[in-house]
């Protein structure tokens, strides 16, 4: 028999598939439509990458699969031609980007057909294709007609090294995501897309499709809804006297700064207001700023420093506006005001109110600044177990101090041990009517401990409240209001404790080190260690205190009425922001998408008209970045526009950002060649995408934009679904064998070309899927992947069976008489794992599965012709050209049959096989599924299912996700019985 030769079985079946046009579908024909897409790639001059290659052939593999279910699948491929790299090459070399995109692009499909991916290359979309950015245009002019684009000269991040804007979504860390160059803020006229209008219906409409969960949160904390209360703070200027305050001598709105904030509940601690460096109230020069000269150079400071750079600042400074003061509408207290960079102009109303108690940004500041910090939210600790509040038992309120008492010499604090209740706490008593919580405390040390001399340090905290059954005065403390202080014992004075208030615990000294161990209710705990380790803001919900006639109510309830009570004073109102900010898709580069716009000898801004598009990128341009847009250079472009429109017009030479041309090249594949409209009525319906495919880092720029382009067209009218990609799926990062992300600078690039040359198509495919899970990172390890190679050289050597003994290829169990239990069983249960494995793109075990079964069929004398078919044709998604070659093998092994034409017939033209729940019904098991000891679910499996699929499919129960709220530490496997998540 012929040595397995992939290299030579590889070509052979690519020029077949060529010459068939195997890859060719009917778009016209509806019935079982299938759309699978995978991100297109920038043609770049590496050519392809691991991880192209491995998304790629999970698209494929998911195209072969659902084509022989027999749908109708659309399997697109193009490229996003325009961008910086093939501009940055023109002006090292001189060569047009045109002709290095064109050169790059037939690399990558010369590879891409090396790997068998079944693509149509002759239905292409090429953002830099005039026939495909035609639309583009026309799409811009339309959202352009609908109000939906516009013009103004704002802050932009400027790029000193690309020499031009870039979105906020494209700076990293500061920094431009394309070269590294730290970002500036520039005054630049652009050109803008309204992504903001549809800000809401981008966060609910992830709840409509199939994403990655971590996905959805990224783009949700992305577009940054924010539920809260714009509230009016008075400005009033300060007179350094003890007469009040003197508004200021405008109009009414004048006199207010609003501030937005999400917990209207914390007012009551506000202590300062802080006003962004653009703000109305810095620049006007009425206000009396004692300091105006040092508030002006902050301000100026502050002009140079990016948005990301303010929010990102460990260290937050301000300066405060000396001269001016903010009343607190709810208890009229006066506040200072601050001009601070962390507070953003363009974000909810530039100004915040300063709560440090509840905010840690504003604990970090209050600090520095030596401010003031107010409690006005407290903690809430609910009893447990025996703790727990009894329905049957009487509810008092208590306001009690914690004490912990120092040793006068040794590292050692005085607790109690209670023998009813199995508390162990520090000193703990009643503060009594009248009493301050000093004097409560020495109090209640004196009465539990007996010492005499001490001294009162500090308060350690603020209150809390505990609700909890009080089982030595068998009632419930609802709620105990409970602070914390810290009391150092001067000597060992001692006399012995009344019975009385030593019945129901025993005091006992415990090393500092073990307080920690020893104490076991949760408020102790925490106000253990903010004795240790400092206190800090607290920024949860809880119930307010010293907050008027609020005082008691939980956080949300607070929320609710204090709005309320805000709109009825006419001090202010409920507000939704959003931290997503309009799209400028403005460039001063050359190689992209010219913008569709005119300008009158007015200045008035005009789509240039369906008539004259494509509008066209000019050719006679130096590509030189300067700062200027290359397009003013371009002496054709000024005489088109004056012989189409009229001596003084002017045109727009600014491109777009090329996330334009991706944010709707999904629309375009259904109908590629259609020079009549971007897609046709009746094309339109292969869309919504139903599976994608690509990389997560795509999640704020591509995936945000594409979702919004969609939205946007379909309010127009141009579209009748609101989302791009019904299911979406990423891969995982390909790193090198030490587990190191490959780059050229590290030299540990590896190529394609070379893994293909050295190992075949099919290996590499399969090992790519077969290595790690399709959404983790996959090391590429030539040694490992020899195991995949063995595999298909083992499902090659079956065919031996067939041309050296073709009696004992059996047609049929029936036809034979053989009977084997065992195979069957095992056939039809790989089916099903594998049918259900490609559904779930759970590649890795699928191609495991494939593995046992071959090995099952290696022990075997004889292979049933159905066992046989069936397996090459589950093979055939992951390894198309070996599949092919033996499936053709065996037509001519079978050639005397009449009634098996089929065989002679390519591969993928037959049907996916189905499995028979009889045969595997014999061997299902109970498996309990537990949350951390707990049982939630059971469900059905198989009884040798493995600890991957046995994991994989208790996350995915309903029952189980309820309780999967904390982040999974472990699980526990125990085959066929039990899988318990640990949270």
């Amino acid at each position: 028999m012929e040595k397995y030769n992939p290299q030579e079985i590889e070509k052979k079946w690519q020029k077949i598939w060529e010459k068939n046009k195997a890859s060719k579908i009917d778009k016209d024909n509806l019935k079982k439509k299938f759309y699978v897409l995978d991100m297109f790639p920038y043609p770049s001059g590496t050519g392809l990458h691991m991880g192209h290659t491995e998304s790629y052939t999970a698209s494929d593999v998911f195209y072969r699969f659902k084509k022989m279910q027999g749908f109708n699948v659309l399997h697109p491929q193009g490229f996003d031609s325009f961008g910086l790299p093939a501009e940055n090459f023109a002006i090292k070399t001189g060569i047009h980007p045109s002709e290095t995109t064109k050169k790059n692009m037939e690399n990558y499909i010369r590879q891409m057909k090396s790997l068998g991916f079944a693509y149509d290359f002759d239905e292409q979309a090429v953002t830099s294709d005039p026939g495909y950015y035609k639309w583009t245009q026309w799409i811009f002019g339309k959202f352009f007609e609908n109000g939906l684009v516009y013009k103004k000269t704002a802050k932009t991040n400027w790029c000193r090294s690309c020499q031009t804007v870039i979105a906020n979504e494209q700076v990293v860390e500061g920094k431009c995501e394309r070269c590294g160059t730290d970002i500036e803020l520039k005054e630049v006229p652009s050109w803008f897309f309204k992504i903001t209008d549809f800000a809401e219906e981008l966060i609910d409409d992830l709840d409509k499709v199939d994403w990655p969960e971590h996905t959805k949160k990224n783009q949700r904390n992305w577009i940054g809804r924010s539920e809260g209360a714009v509230v009016k703070f008075k400005i009033t200027v300060f007179n350094d006297k003890p007469s009040p305050l003197t508004p200021l001598p405008k109009g009414e709105e004048d006199n207010y700064v609003e501030v937005f904030t999400t917990r209207v509940d914390t007012i009551f601690g506000c202590t300062y207001l802080v006003v962004a460096p653009e703000h109305p109230i810095v620049k006007s020069q009425e206000l009396g700023i004692k300091n105006q000269e040092e508030v002006a150079e902050y301000v100026k400071k502050a002009k140079n420093k990016t948005e990301m750079d303010r929010m990102e600042a460990k260290d937050k400074t301000g300066v405060e506006i000396k001269g001016i003061k903010a009343v607190n509408p709810f208890n009229g207290e006066q506040v200072p005001v601050f001009v601070a960079d962390y507070v953003l102009g363009g974000y909810g109303t530039g100004a915040v109110m300063a709560v440090p108690a509840h905010d840690e940004r504003d604990w970090e500041f209050a600090k520095k600044y030596k401010l003031p910090i107010k409690q006005s939210i407290a903690q809430v600790f609910f009893g447990e177990g025996e703790n727990k509040v009894r329905e049957d038992k009487p509810k008092t309120e208590r306001d009690i101090a914690d004490v912990i008492i120092k040793h006068w010499e040794k590292e050692e604090y005085f607790c109690l041990d209670w023998n009813n209740n199995n508390w162990k706490t520090f000193v703990v008593g009643g503060i009594e009517k009248g009493e301050t919580l000093e004097e409560a405390a020495v109090r209640e040390v004196t009465e539990e401990s007996g010492y005499k001399n001490m001294k009162v340090v500090r308060q350690i905290g603020g209150e809390d409240h505990s609700y909890f059954f009080a089982a030595h005065k068998d009632v419930n403390r609802c709620p105990v209001r409970r602070k914390c202080i810290l009391v150092e014992l001067v000597d060992g004075t001692h006399e012995e404790p009344k019975k009385e208030h030593t019945k129901n615990h025993e005091g006992v000294w415990i090393k500092k080190e073990d307080v920690a161990i020893f104490l076991n209710l949760k408020e102790l705990k925490i106000c253990w260690d903010a004795y240790l380790n400092g206190e800090h803001a607290f920024i949860e919900d809880g119930e307010l205190v010293d907050s008027g006639e609020f005082t008691g109510l939980k956080s949300d309830e607070a929320r609710e009425r204090m709005t309320a009570w805000l709109e009825e004073n006419k001090l202010g109102k409920r507000k939704i922001n959003y931290r997503l900010r309009d799209w400028s898709i403005s460039r001063q580069r050359y190689w992209g998408c010219p913008i569709p716009i005119v300008y009158s000898p007015e200045g008035e801004a005009r789509f240039v008209g369906e008539e004259n598009l494509p509008w066209m990128l000019p050719a006679d341009v130096d590509f030189v970045p300067t700062g200027v847009a290359p397009l003013a250079k371009s002496e054709e472009l000024k005489k088109r526009v004056e012989n189409i429109f009229g001596k003084g017009w002017t045109a727009e030479y600014d491109t777009m950002d090329t996330f334009v041309d991706s944010s709707w090249y999904f629309l375009r594949y259904p109908d590629a060649h259609n020079d009549k409209d971007f897609c046709s009525k009746e094309r339109l319906e292969w869309l919504p995408v139903d599976l994608y495919i690509g990389g997560a880092e795509h999640t704020y720029m591509h995936l945000l934009f594409a979702r919004f382009f969609v939205k946007a067209m379909k309010k127009i009218g141009l579209l009748d679904f609101d989302e791009p990609f019904l299911k979406l799926r990423h891969q995982g990062m390909v790193l090198d064998a030490q587990g190191k992300k490959m780059s050229k600078s590290k030299g540990n690039v590896v190529n394609p070309d070379e893994m293909i040359e050295k190992f075949g198509a099919d290996s590499v495919r399969t090992y790519m899927l077969f290595a790690a899970p399709l959404e983790d990172e996959v090391m590429w390890n030539e040694q490992n992947i020899v195991g995949v190679h063995r595999f298909l050289d083992k499902a090659w050597r079956m065919q031996e069976r067939i041309k050296n003994h073709p009696e004992k290829l059996r047609l049929g169990v029936r036809e034979s008489g053989v009977k084997n239990d065992k195979l069957d069983s095992l056939m039809h249960k790989t089916i099903k794992k594998v049918t259900g494995d490609i559904e779930n793109l759970r590649y890795n075990t699928t191609i495991s599965a494939l593995m046992i079964l071959a090995n099952e069929f290696e022990k075997q004398d004889e292979i049933l012709s159905i066992h046989y078919s069936n397996f090459l044709i589950l093979l055939s998604p992951f390894a198309p050209h070996v599949a092919e070659e033996l499936w053709s093998s065996f037509a001519k092994a079978t050639a005397d049959e009449g009634k098996y034409d089929k065989y002679k017939e390519s591969i993928f033209l037959q049907s996916w096989p189905e499995y028979d729940e009889k045969l595997i019904a014999d061997e299902e098991v109970e498996m309990v599924v537990q949350v951390n000891g707990k049982v939630r679910d059971r469900m059905s499996v198989s009884a040798d299912i493995s600890e991957e699929d046995a994991k994989q499919k208790a996350l995915s129960s309903e029952k189980v996700k309820a309780y999967l709220s904390g982040e999974v530490k472990k699980i526990i496997f125990v085959k066929g019985k039990l899988v318990n998540i640990v949270v």
